[in-house]
This record gives C-alpha cells, sequence and structure tokens, in this order.
C-alpha cells in the first residue's frame, strides 16, 4: 500500500482538498488520471467532507488529535496498475505543534508514509510577525520578556521547519506542495512555481535543494470564493466537473485533482 501523509499548517486547505478529491473519486472529470478500483467500505467521513463542499459550504477543522485514516484503493486505467493509498485527515494545529515536537497524533502515526503532500496557504514575509512584546513596553522594566513562539515566526519559516521534521520523522521518498486558493492568485503569477520564488523565497530555495524532484502546483479545491454571486455558477460547475481545478508547474490548468497522488505514487 502507498501511504502518502498529507500535511499542512492550520487552513492550509487539506480536508477541502480531500473532500474535492472524494467527489471526483466518486464522479469522474474528462481524462482522469486515477480512478476508484473499488467503492470505500465506510464513506461515512469522506461524506462528512463531501457534503459541506457539494454545498458550498466551508468544511469544518479537523479535530486536533486524530488522525482520520482514509484508505482509497485506486487504478489507473492508463497501464492498468493499481494502487493501495492511505490518506490521514490531520489538524494543522497537530502539524504547528510538531515544530515544538510535542505532536503525538503524529509522532504515534504507524503507518509510515512513502510520500508528502504540504498544502500552503499563507503568505506572510516576515521574519517576526511583530516585535516581541509590541509597542507598549510593560509596566515593570524588571519583568521577564515574553516567551518565543512557533506564532511569532512567520508561515514560511514554519513550513521549512515543518518539513524538516516531518522528514526526520518520516524520510519520504517524494514530495509535492499545493499552493492553495490558487483562484485568487492566477491573475498575478504564471505559475505556482513563479509565485513561490516571488512569496516565499527563502522556502523555495529549501525545497528545490533538499528536495529538488519537488512537484510544485497551484490548487482551488473550492474552485472560487464562496459568495451569492458566484452561488449558481459554481453550482452548474460542479455538475460539469470543471469546478476544483490544479494547476501545474507549467501553469496548464487541469481539472484532474488526483495529478498530484499520480507523481507520488509512481516509481
Amino acid at each position: 500500500m502507498a501511504k502518502c501523509l498529507i500535511a499542512g499548517l492550520p487552513a492550509a486547505g487539506k480536508s477541502t482538498y480531500i473532500g474535492a478529491l472524494a467527489y471526483i473519486l466518486l464522479n469522474p472529470v474528462i481524462n482522469q488520471v486515477l480512478m476508484l478500483d473499488e467503492n470505500p467500505d465506510d464513506l461515512s467521513y469522506l461524506n462528512k467532507l463531501i457534503d459541506p463542499w457539494l454545498n458550498l459550504e466551508k468544511i469544518e477543522r479537523t479535530t486536533r488529535g486524530f488522525a482520520n485514516n482514509i484508505d482509497l484503493k485506486l487504478v489507473r486505467p492508463s497501464d492498468n496498475k493499481s494502487f493501495s493509498i492511505s490518506l490521514p485527515d490531520i489538524a494543522g494545529e497537530d502539524y504547528e505543534s510538531i515544530v515544538n515536537m510535542n505532536s503525538d497524533v503524529i509522532a504515534s502515526w504507524s503507518d509510515k508514509p512513502d510520500a508528502l503532500l504540504l498544502f500552503i496557504n499563507e503568505w506572510d514575509n516576515d521574519v517576526l510577525k511583530e516585535q516581541l512584546g509590541g509597542d507598549k513596553q510593560p509596566a515593570d522594566k524588571n519583568a521577564e520578556p515574553p516567551a518565543f513562539e512557533l506564532k511569532d515566526i512567520s508561515s514560511t519559516v514554519q513550513n521549512v521547519l515543518l518539513l524538516k521534521e516531518l522528514h526526520l520523522l518520516f524520510p519520504w521518498k517524494r514530495l509535492a506542495i499545493g499552493l492553495s486558493s490558487w483562484d485568487r492568485y492566477q491573475d498575478y503569477y504564471r505559475t505556482p512555481i513563479d509565485m513561490l520564488k516571488s512569496r516565499a523565497p527563502f522556502l523555495y530555495n529549501f525545497v528545490t535543494h533538499y528536495f529538488p524532484n519537488t512537484y510544485i502546483f497551484g490548487v482551488s479545491a473550492q474552485g472560487d470564493e464562496y459568495n451569492k454571486e458566484n452561488k449558481n455558477s459554481l453550482i452548474e460547475k460542479t455538475e460539469k466537473g470543471t469546478r476544483a481545478f490544479i494547476v501545474d508547474y507549467e501553469g496548464k490548468q487541469s481539472y484532474d485533482l488526483t495529478l498530484p497522488l499520480n507523481f507520488l505514487i509512481s516509481d
């Protein structure tokens, strides 16, 4: 069984991607690379992700402290090769805490992954989000300075630390990075690589140096922002299989959300 760890800081878009992915596996789009070989025995957890996605509602945050394992049996029609994939849905707060080396749910996960799919959806570039202690001076000048916390570090640095810690725990062979909410950025960047270079050069240089074969892609699992004006349009796109999409490293758009998984499980 190919084991793929889906990672990301809080609100990175992991659960939304899984919900959209599950929907197209049950309702395939044209020229889809990976298909369900057979339906999962239990669809209850997947339906918790699919239903709000279909209803254009924000998917609830994953409960912290649990690994909701999703096991899928897939087939690639082009060569009739079958795959069994385990995708755990783990809360972003658990990934956030792993950098502090106190995330039991991830450290104790017994299924050692062959690949990592990392989602990113935050782009502050300051090394420190704000000066420790802010502009206000403490009433007691002899008071201890505030403790340095992970939240004081930019999301770019947090993602680098997350990659380092996860690779120490699970020396996976393949890495894919999805830049979430691509519909917000597609008018400003030609490719996801262009965006990563511009918005997070430190992260880009780290990834290309240590993991040069990384598959970097943009993803809009929702398809667009949810609002009254585009509701009917998104419903129509859902019915046609043209709602959620990814953009590859060359800037080519596809509605096949299985493409990153196909990269991760290929030899």
